[in-house]
């Protein structure tokens, strides 16, 4: 039978504004709430290229300072929804799946990962495949005590995508990383926060408001500052000492020519506290 790896629209027409809900604070902080709960926020193709372009959004509007990204019910997000797939409409070609992957699941996770302002994870619920992920592409990740972690792709019999096996070692080793994906076992927030793969876990009542208040620390930050040491620490893992002292020079550089620099150096000397604008 004919089978097609093309990224299409998935059946489900939904307005992809009402299933990926936004909003931004009077802090800057926006936030990006998946909403398809009675799919345990499975996520669509639709919604996938939403939240990409509310990431990039985020990085290129100044008033933007902060980014929270949760979801609505008791999923935080499931995985891919499959039953979006794309119709059979020729037969498969090699290159296919690869494109498909890199033009998917890749984009969404490298849009976490380069989005210039800092992203807070905050897990309601069980996160799957890709949705854990998501979550751990972010650079801080707070859990509800009753969140799940999934490797689910073992149990489907399928590699893992969406950046797993470059996110997993390097937040937990390459031993725990293929026990997680060798078993697919659900890990539950607090052994993940044992394992170091989320910061907080909280009870679920308390975790939007603790996503609320580290975000609104952040927004109140050094935004560039902040940009420039999440790209350092994202890039340490991957190169050599020489490579890594090059690349904080050249971000020291660019950060002193910013308007917060400024100002947190005039604020040391005042002995005040700073207020940055994030320029």
């Amino acid at each position: 039978m004919p089978v097609s790896t093309e990224p299409v629209q998935p059946v489900d027409r939904t307005p992809p504004e009402s299933t990926v809900l936004h909003r931004t604070t009077p802090d800057g902080v926006s936030w990006i709430t998946l909403n398809r709960p009675e799919a345990m926020n499975a996520l669509t193709w639709e919604q996938r290229e939403r939240v990409i372009a509310l990431l990039a959004d985020a990085s290129a509007d100044p008033a933007v300072r902060a980014v929270v990204l949760t979801a609505t019910g008791r999923g935080f997000c499931a995985g891919a929804d499959l039953r979006g797939a794309p119709a059979q409409t020729r037969e498969r070609a090699p290159g296919d799946i690869a494109r498909t992957i890199r033009l998917g699941a890749q984009r969404l996770i490298a849009a976490v990962l380069d989005c210039e302002k800092p992203v807070i994870a905050a897990v309601n619920g069980t996160a799957a495949g890709i949705g854990a992920h998501l979550a751990f592409a972010c650079d801080l990740v707070l859990a509800a005590d009753t969140a799940k972690f999934i490797e689910v792709f073992v149990r489907r019999g399928l590699v893992p995508d969406g950046g797993g096996a470059y996110l997993l070692p390097r937040l937990v080793g390459p031993q725990r990383a293929k026990e997680l994906m060798f078993f697919g076992d659900a890990l539950t927030a607090a052994d993940a926060e044992r394992m170091g793969l989320v910061n907080r876990a909280v009870p679920e009542s308390e975790l939007a408001g603790l996503a609320a208040a580290w975000a609104g620390r952040l927004a109140c930050g050094p935004t560039r500052a902040i940009a420039l040491t999440k790209q350092l620490v994202n890039d340490s893992l991957t190169g050599d000492r020489a490579t890594a002292f090059a690349a904080e020079a050249a971000a020291q550089e660019i950060n002193m020519t910013t308007r917060d620099a400024d100002e947190g150096v005039a604020s040391f000397v005042e002995r005040r506290t700073p207020e940055y604008h994030g320029l």
